[in-house]
C-alpha cells in the first residue's frame, strides 16, 4: 500500500510568534527564549515584512556593537522571508530550502500559518527510514577557540566566517560547543558580559558521532537529542561538523 506523502501542515512549526517591526531586538529576543525557538515574523500594521533569526542577532546586532534596546527590528531583520505552500512535500520543501536557504513560512489563504525550519525538515527525514549521503554537502572545515577566548571575539569570528558554531577546546581535547543558540540564550541573563569567556556560555556537553555515518543515523541522532549540529570524529579527533541544514541538502540531492 501506497504511503501519502507527509506536507507542510504536518511537518511544520506551528509556532509561528510575530513582533511589530518598530519593536526593539530585546522584545523579539526574549519571544525567540520563551518560545525557544530561532526567529520571529517581524511584521507591521499591513501584516508580515520581514523575519529576525540567531543569526540577525548576532551578525546585524551584537556583532556590530549594538545594544539590544537600540535597533528597532525593521533596522536588522532579514527584509525577506521564502514562502511555501501547505500541501508542499518533505522532498518538496528541501528543495526549496537548499536553492533558497533560509526558513520556509507557511502561507494557507494569505495567512501565514506555520515555519518550517531546517530541524523541522530533519523531524521528518528521519521519519523516513532512508539512509542517504550527505558527504557532499557539508563542510569538513571546523573552527576551534580556547576556552578563555571573549565572547566578543567569538562573536566577530562566527559573523566574519558565517558560521553558526565553534568548537571550544583546550588543546587538542574538546571542551564543547558555542552555537548561536546559546548566544540568544545568554543575551537576557543579567550576568552576560561580551568580555566574558566563552566557556561560561557554552554547551558543555557535546555529542559526536564517527567518521561514515549516514544522513538517516545523524538525523535520528539530532533529532533525539535536539540539537541542530553534530561533530563528526575520526580516531576520537573532531574533524568536521554536519548541521541540520547540510541534512536537508543532503536528502534534497538525493534519488529517491
Amino acid at each position: 500500500m501506497l504511503v501519502r506523502p507527509s506536507t507542510a501542515l504536518e511537518f511544520m512549526s506551528k509556532k509561528l510568534v510575530m513582533a511589530y517591526s518598530q519593536s526593539n531586538v530585546s522584545k523579539a529576543v526574549k519571544l525567540m527564549v520563551d518560545y525557544n525557538i530561532g526567529s520571529v515574523i517581524v511584521r507591521d500594521n499591513e501584516g508580515p515584512v520581514g523575519i529576525f533569526t540567531e543569526r540577525d542577532l548576532l551578525g546585524n546586532v551584537l556583532a556590530r556593537g549594538k545594544r539590544l534596546e537600540e535597533p528597532i527590528l525593521m533596522e536588522v531583520m532579514t527584509p525577506s522571508f521564502n514562502v511555501l505552500s501547505p500541501g508542499a512535500t518533505l522532498i518538496d520543501a528541501a528543495k526549496i530550502m537548499s536553492e533558497k536557504r533560509g526558513r520556509l513560512v507557511v502561507f494557507d489563504d494569505g495567512n501565514p500559518t506555520g515555519i518550517v525550519t531546517a530541524t523541522d525538515i530533519v523531524r521528518e527525514i528521519q521519519k523516513t527510514g532512508k539512509p542517504f549521503d550527505f558527504t557532499k554537502s557539508y563542510s569538513a572545515k571546523i573552527f576551534e577557540e580556547s576556552p578563555q577566548t571573549k565572547v566578543e571575539l567569538i562573536i566577530q569570528l562566527m559573523e566574519k566566517r558565517r558560521v553558526g558554531s565553534v568548537i571550544i577546546s583546550e588543546g587538542k581535547f574538546p571542551r564543547g560547543i558555542f552555537t548561536e543558540r546559546d548566544l540568544l540564550r545568554s543575551v537576557l541573563t543579567l550576568n552576560f558580559r561580551m568580555d566574558e569567556k566563552v566557556e561560561d556560555y557554552s554547551t558543555h556537553h557535546l555529542i559526536t558521532a564517527e567518521e561514515g555515518i549516514n544522513g538517516l543515523n545523524a538525523a535520528e541522532i539530532m533529532t533525539s537529542q535536539r540539537i541542530k549540529r553534530l561533530p563528526l570524529t575520526r580516531a576520537g579527533q573532531i574533524f568536521g561538523i554536519v548541521t541540520a541544514r547540510d541534512l536537508v541538502e543532503g536528502f534534497a540531492g538525493s534519488s529517491w
